[in-house]
């Protein structure tokens, strides 16, 4: 699966979790999480970045 989610890094997507749904670039895909630089959601800054354990991942899509 992680060879997968790197062909998708630089590009914009969408990624919901148990507690939210986030779009934004993945900008790198780790052993156990992936890194997004979001843009305009609530409680982050358009340029910040969230970090989100695999695990908890539902569903990545692009946009």
């Amino acid at each position: 699966m992680i060879e997968e989610l790197q062909s998708l890094v630089n590009r914009e997507v969408q990624v919901a979790s148990l507690l939210e749904t986030i779009c934004g670039t993945l900008v790198s895909v780790e052993g156990a999480a992936v890194t997004i630089r979001t843009s305009e959601i609530f409680g982050y800054e358009s340029g910040s970045y969230a970090i989100i354990q695999l695990r908890y991942i539902s569903y990545i899509r692009l946009l």
